[in-house]
């Protein structure tokens, strides 16, 4: 099973209340993140894998749900919360986004309250399938392209962000390795230098870096990990990853 990349591989929302009280409310929302990322798309998923994950928790004293129910016109559909983690997304992939989903506490539908019951955070991940560590440029274009036109795809939908474009690589071990694997670019079968960025285990790569540096290939070796991600400042990558240094010293002391 693989692991979730530090920090910048995923795109992870500030929290927001996702039941304003109401037991139930329009499931367009989460009806459009279905179709968009497990939907029959098949020009935008033979690169890379998108995956959502939306994450639940009580709010205000009120039960972190045990599930969601979609509804419409007879269909119920039930998306149990495992681990505070909202399942089975995909099952409502084909539905109208016209149903509704309600929030459920054991087998009844929660009730109304006076507060906001429910705080969520939304996480994308856009992983590269090709497994044997051999990507040209084009191959990795494509695939920021294509999660690029999977997130555009959200908006305008009430999700409460700016849909930002994928701009970089995040490359990390899987779960389980504690070997890191190693990588090379390479132009014309000679390699060439590409500047890079850590964060904690991860490594990202700016695109805009690899163009600079003219490369049209990339070698990994070892088990892999390699997420299309989001664009990230390298000021403040730099400030975050010597913050947790100074964590990580204070705790060995």
């Amino acid at each position: 099973m693989r692991n979730k990349l530090f920090l910048t591989a995923v795109l992870t929302l500030m929290a927001t209340p996702a039941f304003a009280g109401e037991p139930c409310s329009s499931a367009k929302n989460l009806v459009k993140v279905g179709q968009n990322f497990y939907g029959d798309n098949p020009d935008l998923t033979n690169i890379i894998t998108p995956e959502f994950k939306l994450a639940l928790k009580g709010l205000n004293g009120s039960e972190t749900p045990s599930a969601i129910m979609y509804r419409h016109e007879g269909t119920d559909i039930i998306l149990p919360v495992v681990d505070g983690e909202l399942t089975g997304i995909e099952k409502i992939a084909t539905q109208s986004k016209d149903g509704e989903m309600c929030r459920m506490i054991g087998d009844e539908i929660g009730p109304t309250t006076e507060e906001d019951t429910v705080e969520a955070n939304m996480n994308f991940s856009f992983t590269y399938k090709r497994t044997d560590g051999i990507f040209s440029m084009d191959e990795i274009k494509e695939g920021a392209k294509d999660g690029s036109k999977i997130m555009s795809g959200l908006a305008p939908g009430g999700l409460g962000f700016v849909v930002p474009g994928l701009k970089a690589l995040a490359l990390g071990s899987v779960e389980g390795s504690e070997i890191k694997p190693t990588f090379s670019f390479s132009r014309k079968g000679e390699p060439v230098s590409v500047k890079t960025f850590t964060s904690g285990t991860t490594t990202l790569i700016r695109l805009k870096d690899i163009k600079s540096a003219k490369a049209d290939m990339l070698k990994i070796d070892g088990d892999y990990l390699l997420q299309a991600t989001f664009k990230f400042d390298p000021e403040k990558l730099a400030e975050a990853e010597a913050k947790r240094a100074e964590k990580a010293a204070e705790t060995d002391e």
